[in-house]
């Protein structure tokens, strides 16, 4: 998984690390409180917290409740060997009020996290619009989840990663289904947008807990299609439902577009403007949702990495890769045997006419030369089968030169290793901001 670092500086954070989204970067949270919203985050931040200056409410938030490092246990809230859980409120002073939650310690996640949802909606000032940021654990390793999940799959799915992934998600479906419930108590569903998007594909084999992104290809940590095309719904009593949207957007574009609900509603663009963002790469895409016109973008770079020396665009229909994209496999779901899937999958392909390469090729090893350069048809093409390069050399052409453009504006990454002053055994066992600034 890779974070937007042409604009924000880092890569993906672990825990003691002297870093994180920098302080003059403004945020989602940010403009919904100066909008005059109450805004709440409940789960995980991963923005990092050197100092009280990077955690969630000294960048907009009300209240948070959750942990700020990018994985930990279910039960026990536990990564890297101490405990990470919390509640923080703005101090009068400008500080935090910063409540370490023991209480949690082995109940599960999820219920928590739903619960917290539940209490913000009941305890919310209805005077004020609520902006409710909900980055759910579910379903991040490790596999964890009640018994009682794990046993409505008996006898269904036989594989126990697949079972207990299942598990994991359909325990946070009934989260969803509690945040809801509060919503329609307290009165405030029939206004209120509901967003649920995830932010990559499942990890592969080796390193998954079950995930399946058959029949596209790759998974988490690669620029394939499986690691970075997420699912994604909106749905409110206040918008028509069954449309299938198939627009480009990028998650960069939801900044801009939740503004323009929070300020004109669900009304379209030609009938309200909305705030005015300057100098952001995200662009305002709730006429292409809502079906009143197309995309506003026709490209989007999904990563340059200067330490791995690889890059991706997606421009229109097109995606190039330049340099290794990472793990390329097409793994099938585990009902399927790989005897069976690698026969009856490249079968099914050339029969639909889609395989017109030697998927060979496509699995060259040559990936791991810097200069290798991979050209698809993601529209015609999503599961990444055909490699078009050779056959569009102005295409590529075009594409590498916008690589340079947003390589030439590319901010180095400020990645530092773990700072052994943030060592949680001088906090009482738990990951603590141990720095004034940084």
């Amino acid at each position: 998984k890779q974070w937007y670092q042409r604009r924000v500086a880092i890569t993906a954070g672990n825990a003691g690390e002297p870093y994180g989204l920098m302080v003059n970067e403004t945020i989602i949270s940010n403009f919904m409180s100066e909008m005059g919203y109450s805004t709440h985050g409940v789960g995980k931040w991963h923005l990092g917290y050197c100092s009280w200056d990077l955690t969630p409410v000294k960048r907009g938030f009300d209240s948070f409740y959750g942990y700020y490092n990018g994985h930990e246990t279910y039960y026990t809230k536990v990564t890297h060997n101490f405990f990470d859980f919390r509640f923080d409120t703005p101090a009068q002073n400008g500080s935090v009020n910063s409540e370490v939650v023991w209480s949690v310690n082995d109940t599960y996640s999820t219920v928590n996290y739903a619960a917290q949802a539940a209490k913000v909606v009941h305890e919310h000032d209805q005077r004020k619009p609520l902006f409710l940021y909900l980055p759910m654990q579910s379903v991040h390793n490790p596999n964890e989840v009640p018994d009682s999940y794990f046993q409505m799959y008996e006898g269904i799915v036989e594989n126990v990663k697949r079972r207990t992934l299942l598990a994991m998600i359909t325990a946070m479906d009934d989260a969803a289904e509690v945040v809801v419930s509060a919503l329609k108590q307290a009165n405030m569903w029939e206004n209120t947008i509901f967003i649920f998007f995830s932010d990559n594909g499942g990890p592969l084999k080796g390193i998954g807990n079950g995930q399946v992104n058959y029949p596209l290809r790759g998974g988490k940590y690669s620029y394939w299609e499986g690691g970075i095309r997420s699912t994604s719904f909106i749905h409110s009593p206040l918008l028509p439902g069954g449309v299938i949207n198939e627009e480009l957007l990028h998650v960069t574009d939801w900044l801009p577009t939740l503004t323009h609900l929070a300020a004109c509603g669900v009304e379209p663009s030609s009938k309200c403007s909305g705030p005015y963002h300057e100098d952001i790469d995200g662009v305002n895409q709730w006429d292409a949702i809502v079906g009143a016109g197309k995309s506003n973008r026709t490209e989007f770079l999904v990563n340059i990495d200067p330490k791995e020396k690889n890059s991706a665009l997606r421009w229109g229909p097109w995606k190039l890769y330049h340099g290794n994209p990472g793990k390329g496999d097409w793994v099938p779901p585990p009902r399927i045997s790989e005897e069976r899937y690698n026969a009856q999958f490249t079968e099914d392909l050339r029969e639909r006419e889609k395989f017109e390469t030697d998927i060979e090729y496509v699995m060259d090893s040559e990936w791991n030369d810097p200069d290798s350069i991979m050209l698809f048809d993601v529209v015609a093409d999503p599961a990444e089968t055909r490699e078009l390069s050779k056959a569009n050399p102005d295409v590529v052409k075009t594409m590498l030169e916008r690589l340079e453009y947003y390589q030439s504006r590319t901010t180095p990454p400020r990645n530092c290793p773990r700072d052994p002053a943030s060592d949680p055994a001088k906090f009482g066992g738990v990951w603590t901001p141990w720095l004034k600034s940084c």
